[in-house]
């Protein structure tokens, strides 16, 4: 039995998710409340295995939560309402989630994921740091948390030559000749790596700059490894002005 919380400051999304988690036979609830206050309490009284946890509680964030635990022993599910920087964060730290209201089908997903997963508290306590970083300043930030099948890495954005996709799947091909197969898109890292940075010059690639050798004209980005990128006939110009420093208005 998975004793599982659910902390949110909204009594209606508690009682949907409430509702949700009595069909699982697998997993009881012990409590629910919506403050940072009372979430220590419930989570020091029940031990729990999982947490659904909502980001913004009624006296502070999640983040403030977890701060206040001399260590994080369960696994947690964040619920959101759709607030991009947010999400960005959890993403960032390759955290699971779920965005108000929350779909039943992703819901269920959402709990085979715990059932399945053996996540090691200390990873996971990495990638706690990693969201809350993002939320309290993503300017300073140079690393990302990828989480493959495996194992979660590490990466600093220099380390990132660039990225591929492949139905829905996206490889991260780094400095040192390794490779990273993450079951996510690459829009979705389109959006969390700096912009300043990375540039992205077809559907199929994202491209860290610093590793840029030369364009050429007809449709080819060549890497400092001598890799050749595809940039697509809707990108030359954009591509040309990110390159050149050349922006139009």
């Amino acid at each position: 039995m998975i004793r599982t919380l659910i902390i949110d400051d909204e009594p209606a999304i508690r009682k949907d998710l409430e509702f949700l988690l009595s069909k699982h036979k697998d997993f009881m609830c012990m409590g629910s409340c919506g403050s940072v206050h009372d979430a220590l309490v419930l989570i020091n009284s029940t031990q729990p295995d999982l947490v659904l946890l909502d980001i913004q509680l009624s006296d502070g964030t999640s983040f403030d939560l977890l701060a206040q635990l001399k260590s994080v022993t369960f696994k947690i599910i964040f619920i959101t309402a759709y607030n991009d920087r947010a999400i960005s964060a959890i993403k960032y730290g390759a955290l699971d989630y779920l965005v108000k209201p929350v779909d039943e089908e992703e819901f269920v997903l959402a709990l085979q994921k715990v059932k399945e997963s053996k996540d090691d508290h200390q990873i996971l306590d990495t990638q706690y740091s990693f969201a809350k970083n993002y939320l309290q300043n993503s300017q300073s930030l140079n690393r990302i948390a990828l989480k493959s099948q495996e194992y979660l890495q590490i990466v600093h954005f220099d380390e990132i030559v660039y990225c591929q996709s492949n139905a829905g799947y996206t490889t991260f091909h780094l400095t040192d000749n390794r490779k990273i197969l993450i079951s996510k898109s690459l829009k979705e890292y389109e959006e969390l790596l700096p912009e300043q940075i990375f540039l992205r010059p077809h559907q199929s690639y994202l491209v860290n700059q610093k590793f840029i050798d030369r364009y050429l004209k007809d449709g080819l980005l060549v890497l400092k490894n001598g890799m050749e990128i595809p940039v697509s006939t809707r990108k030359r110009d954009y591509v040309m002005s990110t390159l050149t420093g050349k922006f139009s208005t």
